[in-house]
């Protein structure tokens, strides 16, 4: 099988992050985009829906295996291109990340990114401007998600344990994007624990190969 990893998807998606980052810190040759096998996907195209069956991203291709949901892709890149770094060295350990990774795409995502980091990113007002009226109504749930992730963040220097794992993968790109966004939806600074964490992340090689501002990855 080839070592090659293709990860459909646009650099800048959130998702395709995450696995981007795990192929730099397991030291994996790896590429992005819309091309698969020298064939290009058009997003939310029927071939597309062949890889993903809700349409999302990021797609794995590895040889003839074809793998979504960015978890589920970055335990089999940890444990395909081992030994496994990312997953945690006890059960409990890896229970854990496990729990993080699921709290991480279910609701931390949902309430910093999609309910209130794109009406900026994104804005869907009169004129192409933002609903300040929709950020100020989300901002109550995306500054609580924050906090959660600084509480359990505490003292430690990653979000569990002493390792960078797969849960500090899959949060990397959220904080950065929000700790890059203008006042109106920048949460991380009001944490300086969280702030200190994010910079620490995209200080990394792994970091600073990936989790550049959004200008910059296109």
């Amino acid at each position: 099988m080839s070592n090659l990893v293709q990860l459909y998807g646009p650099s800048f998606s959130v998702f395709v992050r995450v696995a981007a980052l795990v192929c730099e810190e397991k030291g994996i040759a790896y590429q992005t985009g819309k091309e698969i096998n020298g064939q290009t996907i058009d997003i939310h195209s029927d071939k597309h829906f062949q890889l993903h069956p809700f349409g999302k991203m990021p797609v794995l291709i590895h040889g003839d295996k074809i793998l979504c949901e960015t978890a589920s892709i970055g335990r089999y890149l940890d444990r395909i291109f081992g030994p496994e770094t990312l997953q945690g060295a006890t059960d409990w350990e890896r229970a854990q990340i496990d729990q993080w990774c699921s709290l991480i795409t279910q609701y931390i995502d949902f309430y910093v990114v999609r309910q209130f980091m794109l009406e900026v990113v994104f804005p869907k007002g009169d004129s192409g401007e933002p609903r300040m009226d929709v950020i100020s109504a989300n901002r109550p749930a995306a500054e609580n998600a924050i906090a959660i992730v600084a509480e359990q963040l505490g003292d430690k220097p990653f979000l569990v344990g002493q390792q960078f794992t797969l849960a500090d993968a899959m949060l990397a790109p959220m904080l950065t994007y929000n700790k890059d966004a203008p006042a109106p939806i920048n949460l991380v600074n009001a944490h300086p624990k969280l702030l200190e964490y994010t910079n620490r992340l995209r200080a990394r090689p792994s970091g600073q190969k990936v989790l550049q501002p959004m200008s910059k990855s296109r």
